[in-house]
């Protein structure tokens, strides 16, 4: 590498915030750690480790199935981080997200098997936006709790995520099974789920709608004034107050767009993956959402590079399970970890103070060598 292009490179480095670097540290030292830890205990537990490590590391590129399923996770991981990215930017802790993915499944998969079983294209599109639907009044119940009865909006949507499940078992098992299975619908009609865009993966076209879900968030709360608003809402409620802001509003309208993205996810990931509807309980990808959305710091921009990180990881450790023997929940130890340490406020405090006299210190002799010059 060239000198010309080394300080290019620490040029603007050096126009980087000293908050963002700080940032950047912080993310780099969390997903070592975590990165540390999972290490440790493939070599403990793996009885061949090296290979179990080789599959952990590398799976997604030993294979187009591996990859497949790498670009199968990602799409529920953008389109939930999206969903949490906006009530979060709100400052409105909803974990309601589960019972909106599972319904609007649900929703999703009856749908295509009463209503439009045979309509290609428009069939999709109908049964996504009736899960959005089913996702917007799901959320709302205790979004307007919290509204008109200060209720507990983490407690409340916790415990909507299992009326929701158990509302959808009841349907499944008592009104819509199939009674030639033992916990399935009827099959999905033929051309009511979402095209394979590559043949031979399981690749759909999910994948299109989950960008259009992260560049809609990035653009409503960057872009826009009500983005503006709910950014500001989430960041200072009494000052959003003050300057005429509607806080109680903005809070309920980032919960009703996020619902209706939850139950958007949930149709997608069953008309793009599954013949029938076989959920028997809740998936995780609210859980997911909240995870990707720590990782993005609450801007969209940032949940495809997080979808990537943790889809490639998840993959490897899929792959490493029945490969290698390895449990998969090793992937959620690994990601456990790095959530502790990038939620730990004071975690790398002392550096981050070092970096700001650092900078202070750069920025003054920079000054005196500008007036040196002058003086010259």
């Amino acid at each position: 590498m060239s000198n010309k292009s080394s300080k290019g490179i620490a040029e603007r480095l050096r126009s980087i915030s000293v908050q963002t670097r700080h940032e950047i540290l912080r993310m780099a030292v969390a997903i070592a750690i975590g990165l540390g830890i999972a290490v440790v205990l493939i070599v403990l537990t793996a009885k061949d480790p090296e290979s179990a490590l080789t599959y952990f590391v590398g799976a997604p590129f030993m294979s187009l199935s591996y990859f497949s399923h790498m670009i199968e996770v990602i799409i529920p991981l953008l389109m939930s981080g999206a969903a949490v990215c906006i009530m979060f930017s709100a400052n409105q802790f909803n974990l309601g997200l589960e019972g909106t993915i599972y319904l609007g499944g649900l929703v999703a998969a009856l749908s295509g098997i009463y209503l439009v079983p045979n309509l290609p294209v428009l069939g999709p599109i109908f049964s996504i936006l009736l899960g959005g639907l089913v996702g917007f009044f799901i959320i709302a119940i205790p979004a307007l709790l919290q509204y008109k009865f200060k209720a507990n909006i983490v407690v409340s949507t916790l415990m909507m995520n299992y009326i929701c499940l158990y509302v959808g078992l009841y349907f499944l098992f008592d009104v819509f099974k199939d009674p030639a299975s033992s916990q399935h619908t009827y099959p999905i009609g033929s051309d009511a789920g979402l095209a394979v865009l590559i043949p031979g993966t399981k690749i759909h076209a999910g994948l299109f709608l989950a960008v259009a879900v992260v560049i809609f968030a990035y653009v409503l709360l960057y872009k826009t004034k009500l983005g503006l608003s709910i950014r500001t809402v989430g960041q200072n409620p009494k000052f959003a107050k003050y300057v005429g802001l509607s806080v109680s509003g903005l809070a309920l309208v980032s919960q009703f767009i996020g619902g209706v993205i939850g139950g958007m996810t949930g149709a997608v990931q069953m008309l793009g993956l599954y013949q029938r509807f076989e959920w028997t309980s809740l998936t995780g990808y609210g859980w997911d959402g909240v995870t990707m959305a720590i990782f993005a710091h609450n801007n969209p921009k940032y949940l495809p590079f997080a979808a990537i990180f943790l889809a490639y990881f998840r993959t490897g450790a899929w792959v490493m399970s029945f490969k290698a023997g390895v449990q998969i929940d090793l992937v959620s130890v690994f990601e456990g970890v790095m959530v502790l340490f990038i939620m730990a406020e004071k975690f790398l405090s002392g550096t981050y103070r070092k970096m700001i006299f650092a900078d202070a210190d750069r920025k003054r002799k920079e000054r005196n060598a500008a007036k040196g010059g002058e003086a010259a």
